[in-house]
């Protein structure tokens, strides 16, 4: 089963376009023939407009203006962080519904560089009213999280992922705003979204090495968080690490930490963010080579709840 989203998203959106002819694609001069079964069927659906990031927007406001459901896709940097001004006053202040589907959030295209990594696209999205977030790490999260969220009038991104984690969820229930126990523990909340799944699970035979038994939280949907999940693990084990593909600034770990220091089940728990910090990644190299420098790795969980204790 290819996990890859990027490969895979057109799928979902080709079969969901059978009985919705409502949905609209617009695309900034990518993914062309991965779109072709839905373009050929729906000419009339279907736009190009080329590398006018600001104007795939615009545009698709126009669309949802008149009735329709748009899609728009590109890269993240360019569809987020580029077209942001587009995005908060067409669709966020018009109140307007879309679907964003974003390739390259993060450093996915490690080997491009920063132009084309995205650190800020969840918290930009976030900070708008009316948004969702979704960051699902698999073929099978995103076919779910579209197909029931799709048609819900609000601004939804996807970060559609070209680095699955791989582990399978079907015998999950994926619900948009409902995170997933992976793995009951006592001593640590390991709180995971997206790739970084996989290096949680891994931590698992690590942190039983040393007596401890962390509890795995997986979240495909960022916002709106699942925040009674975390809550219920925290207040038991007081102690939790966060693993995200986003800046430090504003990301999940802020999100979840101010949630949690305002109940009193929780008080004086202890967290850790393991992220891409608040610099910008100037080294080049593979996604992995990022991953080890950046300390998203199971030896790095270890020592980060040792920075608890």
């Amino acid at each position: 089963m290819n996990n890859n989203v990027r490969e895979t998203f057109t799928e979902t959106i080709y079969k969901v376009s059978k009985s919705d002819k409502k949905i609209c694609v617009v695309v900034s001069d990518i993914s062309h023939y991965r779109l072709q079964a839905f373009a050929e069927e729906n000419p009339g659906r279907y736009f190009n407009l080329g590398v006018c990031e600001n104007s795939i927007v615009n545009v698709s406001a126009g669309l949802a203006q008149v009735g329709f459901i748009p899609v728009v896709h590109t890269f993240a940097s360019f569809l987020i962080d580029r077209s942001f001004e587009q995005i908060k006053l067409s669709f966020g202040y018009q109140n307007l519904p879309v679907n964003l589907i974003a390739i390259g959030s993060g450093i996915e295209y490690s080997y491009h560089g920063v132009t084309h990594h995205s650190y800020i696209d969840s918290l930009l999205i976030k900070s708008v009213e009316n948004s969702c977030v979704f960051n699902p790490g698999s073929t099978y999260e995103f076919d779910q999280l579209f197909s029931k969220a799709y048609n819900n009038g609000k601004i939804n991104l996807f970060r559609a992922t070209t680095q699955p984690h791989n582990v399978n969820l079907e015998k999950f229930e994926i619900r948009p705003g409902k995170g997933i126990k992976i793995k009951a523990g006592k001593d640590v909340t390991v709180i995971s979204t997206g790739h970084n799944l996989a290096i949680a699970i891994d931590s698992i035979t690590a942190f039983e090495k040393i007596g401890i038994q962390a509890e795995i939280l997986y979240f495909h949907t960022i916002k709106p968080l699942d925040i009674e999940l975390i809550c219920e693990s925290v207040s038991k084990t007081k102690k939790f690490i966060v693993m995200e593909h986003q800046s430090s600034y504003g990301g999940l770990f802020s999100d979840i930490s101010s949630q949690l220091i305002s109940r009193k089940d929780t008080l004086g728990a202890q967290g850790v963010s393991i992220s891409l910090g608040e610099n910008f990644v100037h080294e080049y190299g593979t996604f992995q080579q990022h991953n080890e420098r950046l300390g998203f790795s199971a030896l790095n969980l270890i020592k980060s709840y040792q920075s608890l204790s």
